[in-house]
């Protein structure tokens, strides 16, 4: 009866989960889902605003630059040829004991009919031993470099000779003397040597050699002497991109003609050269619209301008002379680069259109 009872109250037993129970963990998982949901949800928007912006950002960089129009084109001075060596050079006397001895060998020669050769004995010792007066005066005030085949008899230090450019007949008062460098005897070698100040050069008469250091009997043979030609500006012409934001064009100052413009000028356009020899930033530039504008200093929709690039304001030791192959980066305050990449001819005119 007992064991009966037990089975009956077991069977009645209707302990479990309760409604709301069930009702507070259905509510627990609904919050759970929800915040998860928010997340993903938060999370996809965000996402799609960054989105936005980028394209927003790289749209407005893009409609902020400019593009190239057209040819650029360089002006330049040409080749001024000092001596080309076929006929005799003028001796210079070392006082009443030694003359040098000059003629145009035309045996011993690197270019044209002959070369200007300058023998000098033991008694010769340091001074001008011989010139050559130009038939007419040439302009070197935009020229930094001067190209020659020489070759000496003895090796000589760099300095041991000298180049002398004068504005006088006979080379009475030098406005320069130009070291050439280390010569290996009986070796022609061609070299390049830069003018250190050729500001005064505008009316050169006459090329010379002198003899810094007495070597004793000496031959000296000069051939092709020739002020090298190089490019003085470039000239590009841009326009807006994509008809895109006004680009400020603010010219820079060069109150001290070096061109390179002023550190406290006002500009934003920066423009930087360069060639396997050098690196110059912030090149000086002036600027020239074309065609129809309103006379502002913004490159606007529409309007194009020309940027007159100097080229002044880089080493005198390298000029940009024929073959030279250099890069003009022109940066705008926002928005991308134009990379302008050129290389010179052969032969530097006065004009080159630089396809």
């Amino acid at each position: 009866m007992k064991y009966q009872s037990k089975l009956l109250n077991r069977a009645r037993d209707e302990g479990g989960v309760t409604g709301l129970e069930t009702a507070i963990i259905l509510i627990a998982f609904v919050v759970v889902a929800s915040v998860f949901a928010f997340t993903v949800l938060s999370t996809g928007i965000f996402s799609a605003e960054r989105g936005k912006e980028t394209i927003h950002a790289g749209l407005t960089g893009a409609r902020s630059s400019m593009e190239l129009k057209g040819s650029i084109v360089s002006n330049g001075v040409a080749n001024q040829v000092l001596s080309s060596g076929d006929s005799a050079w003028t001796a210079v006397a070392f006082g009443a004991t030694s003359t040098p001895t000059v003629t145009a060998d035309t045996t011993d020669k690197k270019e044209g009919t002959g070369s200007a050769d300058i023998i000098m004995d033991a008694a010769f010792t340091n001074q001008l031993a011989a010139y050559s007066d130009l038939s007419a005066t040439v302009d070197l005030s935009s020229i930094d470099s001067i190209k020659l085949w020489v070759k000496s008899s003895t090796l000589t230090a760099s300095g041991d000779i000298e180049i002398v450019i004068d504005n006088t007949a006979a080379c009475g008062s030098a406005l320069e003397n130009i070291d050439l460098p280390v010569l290996v005897a009986g070796t022609w070698t061609q070299v390049t040597v830069g003018i250190t100040d050729n500001s005064d050069m505008t009316a050169v008469k006459c090329v010379g050699l002198n003899i810094a250091t007495d070597a004793g009997a000496q031959t000296v043979n000069l051939d092709n002497i020739v002020a090298q030609g190089q490019a003085t500006s470039l000239l590009v012409t841009l326009a807006n991109a994509l008809e895109g934001e006004p680009i400020d064009l603010s010219e820079p100052g060069d109150s001290d003609a070096n061109g390179l413009s002023d550190s406290d000028s006002d500009h934003t356009l920066i423009l930087t050269y360069t060639d396997k020899n050098q690196v110059v930033r912030d090149v000086y530039w002036t600027k020239t619209f074309v065609g129809q504008n309103d006379s502002d200093d913004l490159l606007e929709s529409g309007e194009k301008v020309e940027l007159n690039v100097r080229l002044t304001g880089l080493s005198s030791s390298y000029p940009v002379i024929g073959d030279t192959r250099f890069d003009v980066e022109i940066r705008a305050e926002s928005g991308g680069s134009i990379v302008v990449e050129r290389t010179m001819p052969d032969l530097i005119d006065t004009v080159m259109n630089l396809n």
